[in-house]
């Protein structure tokens, strides 16, 4: 069994929440407190365009994968 890459899997620090944004060239991974300032932490990392709330996914720890944010 091989391990899972990293955008398969939580990044984010013990107290925060994880999520990934599908960006033109692949996740960007994200810790955050909240959805908006997992958007504002994306736009940081965008290089074009402002982020939006439909290619931003959440970690759910009861099933163990990402699902995409409920606005």
């Amino acid at each position: 069994m091989s391990a899972r890459h990293h955008t398969e899997r939580p990044c984010a620090a013990h107290g925060w929440t994880s999520y990934r944004y599908a960006s033109r060239y692949g996740h960007i991974m994200i810790g955050a407190t909240s959805t908006l300032d997992a958007l504002n932490e994306v736009d940081r990392s965008l290089t074009r365009g402002s982020a939006t709330v439909d290619r931003l996914e959440i970690w759910n720890a009861l099933t163990g994968l990402y699902e995409k944010v409920k606005e």
